[in-house]
């Protein structure tokens, strides 16, 4: 067997340059993704943990947002707002191209927008949003906590020392947050992710939470 390209601590489990769509949901299944941690360890606002378990079990396929008006920006944007970060900033970025696997913890995959090199702090994670003029109060206090599990997700999988999240708010309104490495907080977040994924494992079922999203899955 062909042993996994390394990429820093994190493996190499698989190129994204020429992945369909089918070989990326059949990727997505074998573990839990960044942009999955807040929904397996219940703090998404969005989706519960019981509606990504019928994902990750074959019951339920997940929804496919590509075709969004948000989604369709936010992907058009992202080259734009990776450079307008450079600029700003005064640091390279680069894309990674893979989905990277925690050495250690083979359910943790993560996806970077961007990797920031040429850091004294070191290589950095660079995740890129976009969000409307609307949502602007969540962030009034800094990275919305389903953010910040994604990005924990992202640094606990590449041991990275720090991340910085790129919002461009409203059309208008570009900010960037830095979130340094917090080893308590990965730690709690891997725990809760790893009984998650036990449970997909297991085949057993995450009780419902109330949420309209829990009521819709059943």
């Amino acid at each position: 067997m062909k042993a996994k390209a390394k990429y820093g601590q994190a493996l190499r489990l698989a190129s994204t340059t020429q992945l369909t769509r089918e070989q990326w949901l059949a990727t997505r299944k074998l573990g839990i993704g960044s942009s999955d941690a807040a929904v397996a360890v219940g703090l998404s606002p969005y989706k519960c943990p019981l509606s990504l378990w019928l994902e990750k079990t074959g019951r339920k396929e997940p929804e496919d947002i590509s075709h969004k008006e948000a989604v369709l920006w936010g992907i058009e944007l992202e080259p734009v707002l990776a450079q307008v970060y450079a600029k700003r900033t005064g640091y390279k970025v680069r894309r990674v191209n893979a989905v990277l696997q925690h050495p250690e913890q083979p359910f943790m995959l993560a996806n970077l927008d961007r990797e920031v090199v040429g850091h004294p702090d070191g290589p950095g994670i660079l995740e890129i949003k976009t969000a409307s003029y609307h949502s602007a109060p969540q962030w009034e206090e800094g990275v919305p906590v389903a953010y910040q599990c994604q990005v924990l997700h992202q640094l606990a999988v590449t041991g990275h020392a720090w991340a910085e999240v790129a919002v461009l708010i409203g059309g208008q309104d570009f900010r960037i947050y830095r979130i340094e490495r917090d080893e308590e907080k990965i730690q709690d977040l891997t725990e809760r992710e790893a009984q998650f994924w036990q449970m997909v494992q297991q085949d057993q079922q995450p009780e419902p939470d109330g949420s309209s999203d829990a009521t819709n899955a059943l």
